[in-house]
């Protein structure tokens, strides 16, 4: 087609499109935008088959409580974080959500495991103070203070937690309230030291709801954590 032929052709086309009536004007324009938009559809559906069919690793599931399968635990398992010379125990239907469980160098990475189903969860943080900071002062004061807030109904349970072991462990254990807990969760938590001034922070927590059927094996979890002797 010569490009005098070519150009005739568009122009008529064009001029038999601005000559339909202004419906059928808009039903083409329609016409195309549903195409676009069952293209996205097909592209993004490609898309979630995709990822669907990546294999996903225990400790990259989702914490989506109805996903009850992808990397949950089938028994108990006992993690050794040796850059901080401790251990702790996770039960059966946890998983891993953030972190190494083995611990990281990077102070900023959590570990945080979940239990699928429910919205139980427990984390473990710890970051060092200076040398000058007085840690024993620190958890007599904390202690002192956690104990005052249970008399006005925050806490469960208040009480001394150290730990006899080569790092000199001290610390505090509180289980919070139903009606008094912090943004709408329940907490059994740990805050503890070492002598190297590192402050260690273990948190099981759920929502009010989910307290009395898991409080044990939360307990459990924080009883399991073990400082090298």
């Amino acid at each position: 087609m010569t490009k005098v032929a070519w150009t005739t052709s568009i122009s008529a086309l064009l001029v038999l499109f601005l000559a339909l009536p202004a419906a059928a004007q808009w039903g083409a324009i329609q016409s195309g935008a549903d195409a676009l938009r069952r293209g996205k559809e097909a592209e993004k559906q490609q898309q979630q088959q995709q990822q669907q069919q990546q294999p996903t690793k225990a400790y990259e599931g989702s914490a989506r409580p109805d996903d009850k399968i992808t990397g949950v635990s089938t028994a108990p398992m006992t993690y050794q974080v040796k850059i901080r010379s401790f251990s702790y125990t996770i039960p059966a239907g946890w998983r891993l959500e953030r972190g190494n469980p083995a611990g990281s160098k990077d102070e900023r990475e959590d570990i945080i495991f979940m239990k699928p189903g429910t919205t139980c969860g427990f984390s473990i943080q710890w970051h060092q103070y200076v040398p000058s900071f007085p840690r024993k002062a620190n958890v007599d004061a904390s202690y002192k203070s956690a104990m005052e807030e249970k008399a006005i109904g925050k806490y469960i349970s208040v009480k001394r937690r150290d730990q006899d072991s080569k790092e000199g462990i001290i610390g505090w254990e509180t289980i919070e309230t139903a009606e008094k807990g912090s943004g709408g969760f329940q907490r059994i938590q740990w805050n503890c030291w070492d002598p190297q001034n590192y402050m260690y922070t273990f948190v099981a927590h759920c929502e009010p709801k989910d307290f009395n059927a898991n409080r044990s094996e939360m307990q459990r979890i924080i009883d399991s954590i073990k400082f090298a002797r």
